[in-house]
C-alpha cells in the first residue's frame, strides 16, 4: 500500500489558518500518515472564478506556501460537475447550473462553456498544487439528463454516456500535463459502463461510509484500475461522532485494500459544520493514521487525544448514544437534523419530547456531567448533548403552560428557555475563531430568534388557540386553522 491519508474537507464553511493547517499537517506525519487531501470546492480562491471567492477561502499564496513545506502530500480534491453549488449560487454563476436542486448542485456536462470554466479550476490548481494526483470529483452527480441540453443526449447515450464523455476527454487532458486524475467511484458503481472509456491511469476513490468496499473495489481492480478505498469518521451523521461506527469502516476498508493490493487507504472527513467542528474530534481522525499503521485504537486515541479525550469519547461516543436508538448510528444526525439543519428549535421538540424530557433526558444529563475535560473543545460535544435535552424540556414545560390556557405564562417560559441558545451562540464563535464554520454562529443566533418569534405569537392571540405543534410550525400564518402546510415539510 503506497498511501495512507485523510482529508480536510475545507468546503463546509471552514476559514483555517495557515498556521492551524500546519499543525494539522505536521500532527498527520507524526500520527503515520503520509498524505492530506483539501477537499476545496468553492472554499478556494481560484482565479479564474473570482466571483465565488467569499471571505476565508484557502487563498492559492497560502496553499503554494503549505505545498512547499509539509513534511505529507498535499492531494488537490476539486469538483469539476457534481457539488457545485458553492460555484452557481454566487452571483454572476448562475449560468452553471444543470437544473434545479434542494441540496448539493451539479453544472451541466452538454455546454462547451461549463466545461471551460472546468478546466479553469483544475488548472488554477495545477498552478499551484504540484502532486501527481488531481481529484476531480465526480461523485453524486443525480442530476445527470436534466436540462434541455442533456435530456435529448441522455435519451441517445444514457446517463452513462454523458458521464463517460465528460469525464474521459478531462482525464486525458490531466494526463497530458504529466499529472494522474482521480474520480470518487459512486458514479461508476451506477454506471460500470464508463469504465470502458476511462483511461486506466485514472485512480478510483472507492467510498462506502457503512459498510466494506471489497465487492467494488475488486471490480475496479479487475477492470485495471488503481484504487484508494475511501473510508470516514463517522461525524457527519451523528451530533459528535459514531465511535465504534468509525473504528469498524476504517478497518473494514484497510482491509480491503490490503487484500487487493489497493493503491491506498483514504480516510475522509466530512460536513464539520452545523454545530460539529474537527477541534472536538481532531484525536480520532489523527488515532486513524496510527491505526492504519498498526495500533490498536485504545493505544492510538490515548495518544493522540489524552486521557480527557478518552474518558469524554467513551462517554459520548458510546455511553450517550446506547440510551435510545434515536441517538444511535444509522439514524441520520437525528438532533442536528432536526434542530440546525431545519433552522427549527421546535423540530427537535416534535420528535424528541417523550424520550428528552423522561428518564432519557435524565439520563443523558447525568452521563453528560460526567466530562470534565480542561479543553473546551473536548467538553463542546457533552455540553451539546445537554443544552439540546434542556432545551426540548423548557419547551415542554412552555407548552403545557399553552395546554392549559395559561398564554402569558407559556410566552414568558419560551422566552426564558430561548436564552439556552446563548450558550450555543458562543460555542459557535469560539469555534468560529478558530477557523471553523462561521454560518454557524448566525444558525445559533437565528435558533433563538425562532423561539422569540413563537413567544410574540403566543402574546398576538385572542381567543382561538391553534395546537402548539401548528403554532411553533416555520409554516404557521395566523387564520390557517387547518394548517395544511405544517404537514407538508
Amino acid at each position: 500500500m503506497q498511501v495512507t491519508g485523510w482529508t480536510i474537507d475545507i468546503a463546509r464553511e471552514q476559514s483555517l489558518s495557515e498556521t492551524t493547517l500546519r499543525d494539522w499537517l505536521s500532527r498527520s506525519s507524526r500520527a503515520g500518515y503520509d498524505a492530506v487531501g483539501l477537499y476545496l470546492e468553492h472554499r478556494y480562491a481560484f482565479p479564474s472564478a473570482p466571483q465565488a471567492a467569499a471571505p476565508g477561502s484557502l487563498t492559492p499564496a497560502v496553499a503554494a506556501s503549505l505545498v512547499a513545506d509539509s513534511p505529507v502530500r498535499v492531494v488537490p480534491f476539486l469538483n469539476t460537475l457534481g457539488h457545485m453549488e458553492g460555484f452557481m449560487r454566487s452571483e454572476g454563476l448562475q449560468w452553471l447550473s444543470e437544473g434545479h436542486s434542494d441540496g448539493s448542485a451539479q453544472m451541466c456536462p452538454s455546454r462547451p462553456k461549463c466545461v471551460e470554466f472546468a478546466r479553469g479550476l483544475v488548472s488554477d490548481a495545477m498552478e499551484v498544487f504540484t502532486d501527481e494526483w488531481v481529484h476531480l470529483g465526480g461523485d453524486e452527480t443525480r442530476q445527470l439528463g436534466q436540462c434541455s441540453l442533456c435530456e435529448p443526449r441522455a435519451l441517445e447515450v444514457g446517463k452513462a454516456g454523458i458521464y463517460a464523455e465528460y469525464f474521459a476527454p478531462l482525464c486525458e487532458w490531466i494526463l497530458a500535463q504529466g499529472r494522474r486524475p482521480c474520480l470518487w467511484a459512486d458514479m461508476l458503481i451506477e454506471h460500470p459502463s464508463v469504465l470502458e472509456q476511462l483511461p486506466k491511469e485514472t485512480i478510483l476513490f472507492d467510498w462506502h461510509y457503512h459498510q466494506s468496499p471489497i465487492e467494488s473495489s475488486r471490480k475496479f481492480r479487475d477492470a485495471g484500475f488503481d484504487v484508494v478505498c475511501c473510508s470516514a469518521v463517522r461525524s457527519y451523521d451523528s451530533a459528535w461522532c459514531h465511535l465504534d461506527a468509525t473504528y469498524e469502516n476504517i478497518d473494514a476498508h484497510y482491509d480491503a485494500a490490503t487484500e487487493l493490493g489497493a493503491l491506498g487507504v483514504m480516510v475522509t472527513t466530512w460536513e464539520f459544520s452545523y454545530f460539529t467542528n474537527y477541534f472536538s474530534t481532531l484525536p480520532i481522525i489523527f488515532a486513524a493514521g496510527r491505526r492504519l499503521r498498526g495500533e490498536e485504537w485504545a493505544d492510538a486515541l490515548l495518544a493522540e487525544g489524552g486521557e480527557e479525550f478518552v474518558a469524554m469519547a467513551e462517554i459520548v461516543g458510546r455511553q450517550i448514544e446506547d440510551t435510545t436508538p434515536f441517538l444511535a448510528a444509522g439514524q441520520w444526525r437525528k438532533i442536528r437534523q432536526n434542530m440546525v439543519l431545519s433552522q427549527d428549535p421546535f423540530g427537535l421538540w416534535r420528535v424528541w419530547r417523550h424520550e428528552a424530557c423522561g428518564e432519557i433526558g435524565a439520563r443523558i444529563m447525568e452521563l453528560a456531567s460526567g466530562v470534565q475535560a480542561s479543553s473546551p473543545e473536548y467538553r463542546y460535544p457533552a455540553d451539546f448533548y445537554r443544552l439540546c435535552v434542556t432545551w426540548v424540556c423548557r419547551c415542554e414545560d412552555a407548552y403545557h403552560q399553552y395546554a392549559a390556557g395559561d398564554l402569558r405564562e407559556a410566552s414568558a417560559r419560551l422566552r426564558k428557555a430561548s436564552e439556552v441558545f446563548d450558550a450555543l451562540v458562543d460555542w459557535m464563535g469560539y469555534f468560529a475563531s478558530l477557523g471553523g464554520s462561521l454560518g454557524d454562529v448566525h444558525r445559533a443566533v437565528r435558533l433563538k430568534a425562532r423561539v422569540v418569534e413563537v413567544a410574540n405569537a403566543i402574546d398576538a392571540l385572542r381567543d382561538y388557540r391553534p395546537a402548539f405543534e401548528v403554532l411553533s410550525h416555520p409554516a404557521y400564518v395566523p387564520g390557517d386553522q387547518a394548517a395544511w402546510r405544517t404537514g407538508q415539510y
